[in-house]
């Protein structure tokens, strides 16, 4: 079973498209659970997460107040109970398409923790891509290899996307005691 936790403040534009497309998406020999923490978004997002919480592919959490991705993210992770966990966030940020590639050196044991890279390969430019705003795009990625470029340099490292949220692994690595 995958465990995907969604987690997202204040994403209303984006929050439908990603919850649909995450219920039509099937995944080979997997059942999907989506693990959805609302951190009481103050642009209607909260209103959208409820018209899934009867869902039974979806584990809605709801928080009383913001608190931040990291606490969003342990939440979901408290709640998983798939054999492995994807963190996706709301903004669509990141490629569902992309799920196959991350899960499969996990599902064929080859690897515990798959980091995803955000660009690389074909898709030199995949990493951010605003709509309409291609100054912000160019201005966030060669800010991005910019900074990949001097981590690189000073620890000796070949990382293509240290900073990226696309993290996949098995559940079994990610249990720690949180207060």
């Amino acid at each position: 079973m995958l465990s995907g936790d969604c987690s997202g403040y204040n994403e209303v534009k984006t929050f439908r498209a990603l919850m649909e497309t995450l219920l039509c998406k099937e995944m080979p020999d997997l059942q999907m659970e989506i693990i959805v923490v609302e951190s009481n978004s103050t642009d209607g997002t909260r209103e959208l997460a409820l018209k899934y919480q009867d869902h039974p592919r979806v584990k809605l959490i709801l928080e009383e107040q913001p608190r931040g991705k990291g606490y969003a993210v342990r939440i979901g992770l408290k709640a998983a109970t798939g054999d492995y966990v994807l963190i996706q966030d709301a903004d669509l940020e990141y490629d569902l398409e992309d799920y196959d590639g991350l899960l499969e050196p996990l599902v064929a044991g080859r690897a515990a923790f798959v980091l995803g890279s955000r660009h690389g390969g074909r898709n030199v430019w995949k990493m951010r891509q605003f709509t309409g705003q291609f100054g912000l795009s160019l201005f966030v990625n060669l800010g991005h290899w910019f900074f990949v470029t001097l981590i690189n340099v000073l620890f000796l490292q070949r990382l293509r996307d240290p900073f990226t949220m696309f993290k996949v692994f098995r559940r079994g690595i990610a249990f720690m005691r949180w207060n």
